[in-house]
């Protein structure tokens, strides 16, 4: 027990001071009336700091500890596993919540980067898009890029090696979104889906539609959050180390790390130690996200952080990561994979990688969009919306982060509820 120094000398003090006549019982009944103040000051702090740490725990949900389909299931929503194989032989997998009745329509759901299909069941029922769509009897899917946990096999390639990580968005564009819509439609029997993306999510279906173009007749309407094209005025703080992409990828290579950012490998418990135990931790990382993504930090709910940190570094490649950087040193193009120039010679048959000539896009559009979005920021977004030719409309929140489009705590309102209206 710590001493207070007052105390403490007063009570040296008492023992000096008194008269060598006094009795030592008088002595006694100081000191022990000095011990009983110590130890209630001591007893009192304790009793405060515990009071502190009860009102400050963060509580556990369960759902940090599951998988999408059973947050799906945990909710009272009936789910299923779906794979889908890739002409290239990776093995997606996607979760549905089917409708319980006659299903309006055909609604599939594209994570960002970094990210799996449970970002979409983050937020309570009440404001998860998911489950708002599912309460509307529409035939919800959600999709999982390859390479994160859920879609972590292949045919032949071993995920372990190098070789199977070899991949950028533009493997998940030309590969994994054709097979992907073309799986879902032929399952329920329809010519058409909504497509609802989110970021890097948007990114890989503008590859498709180019690449594709039969796709474009295959999408009833296609509604972008925070959709990205161009990277020019991207605007995070990690953009400092764009120009160093090359020789950081290169690294990465050299030791074989194919995997980066997954939460599995970093470490579950560190995200558990360093947010998940109080509040005050929860609003550390959540501030954390806010510095890159950009502020508004009173829309997302720190209780939510065990969550999120569950959906959150899912896992991705080190290619996908540097067509970030690639795309930002670039300047305002949307451009495939740079491979170097004698990489582009074989790869492209030219010296600079290929520009996606969005004007192709035919699919319908509708772009919402976040002024305060440090990833996609309100310049690239007009840009891109100057690039679209069957744009149904645009929409930008003042306040709006990268993030807010999916774990916003008035998401409902201001957005979803509008979403349901354009595609009813």
């Amino acid at each position: 027990m710590r001493f207070d120094r007052f105390v403490f000398c007063s009570f040296v003090l008492v023992i000096i001071c008194s008269n060598s006549a006094k009795s030592y019982s008088s002595i006694k009944q100081h000191r022990d009336a000095l011990i009983a103040r110590l130890l209630l000051k001591g007893w009192r702090k304790k009793a405060e700091e515990q009071r502190v740490r009860l009102f400050d725990r963060l509580p556990q949900s369960v759902e940090s500890k599951y998988t999408p389909t059973q947050v799906i299931s945990y909710r009272g929503y009936p789910s299923e596993i779906h794979h889908v194989t890739t002409d290239d032989g990776y093995i997606i997998e996607l979760h549905r919540i089917p409708p319980r009745g006659t299903a309006k329509k055909v609604v599939f759901l594209q994570h960002g980067v970094m990210q799996s299909s449970g970002t979409w069941l983050v937020n309570p029922s009440s404001r998860s898009l998911a489950i708002l769509l599912a309460d509307q009897s529409y035939d919800v899917w959600l999709g999982n890029f390859r390479g994160n946990r859920y879609s972590r096999k292949h045919t032949t390639l071993d995920p372990n090696s190098n070789e199977y990580w070899k991949f950028s968005w533009d493997q998940i564009g030309n590969y994994d979104i054709p097979a992907v819509i073309n799986y879902i439609l032929k399952e329920t029997s329809q010519s058409k889906l909504t497509y609802i993306g989110h970021s890097l999510g948007c990114g890989v279906f503008f590859i498709a539609m180019v690449l594709h173009p039969e796709l474009n007749a295959k999408i009833d309407l296609m509604v972008a959050l925070a959709p990205l094209s161009s990277f020019q005025h991207f605007d995070a703080i990690f953009r400092i180390l764009t120009p160093f992409s090359n020789p950081i990828e290169s690294f990465l290579e050299f030791f074989q790390t194919g995997v980066i950012l997954d939460s599995d490998v970093v470490g579950k418990r560190l995200f558990d130690i360093a947010c998940e135990q109080t509040y005050s931790q929860a609003r550390f990382c959540r501030d954390v996200f806010i510095l890159v993504c950009g502020p508004n930090r009173n829309n997302i709910d720190p209780a939510l952080i065990p969550v999120i940190n569950e959906n959150f570094m899912a896992g991705t490649s080190v290619p996908v990561i540097a067509q970030f950087a690639q795309n930002y040193n670039a300047g305002e193009v949307f451009q495939a994979y740079d491979y170097g120039r004698e990489g582009n010679l074989r790869k492209y048959g030219s010296v600079k990688p290929y520009e996606y000539d969005l004007t192709k896009i035919t699919a319908p559009i509708y772009v919402f969009s976040g002024s305060v979005d440090k990833i996609v920021t309100p310049q690239d977004v007009d840009w891109l919306l100057t690039k679209l030719t069957n744009l149904k409309g645009s929409t930008r929140f003042q306040e709006y982060n990268h993030l807010d489009f999916i774990w916003g705590t008035d998401v409902k309102e201001r957005l979803y509820d509008k979403i349901f209206t354009l595609i009813l």
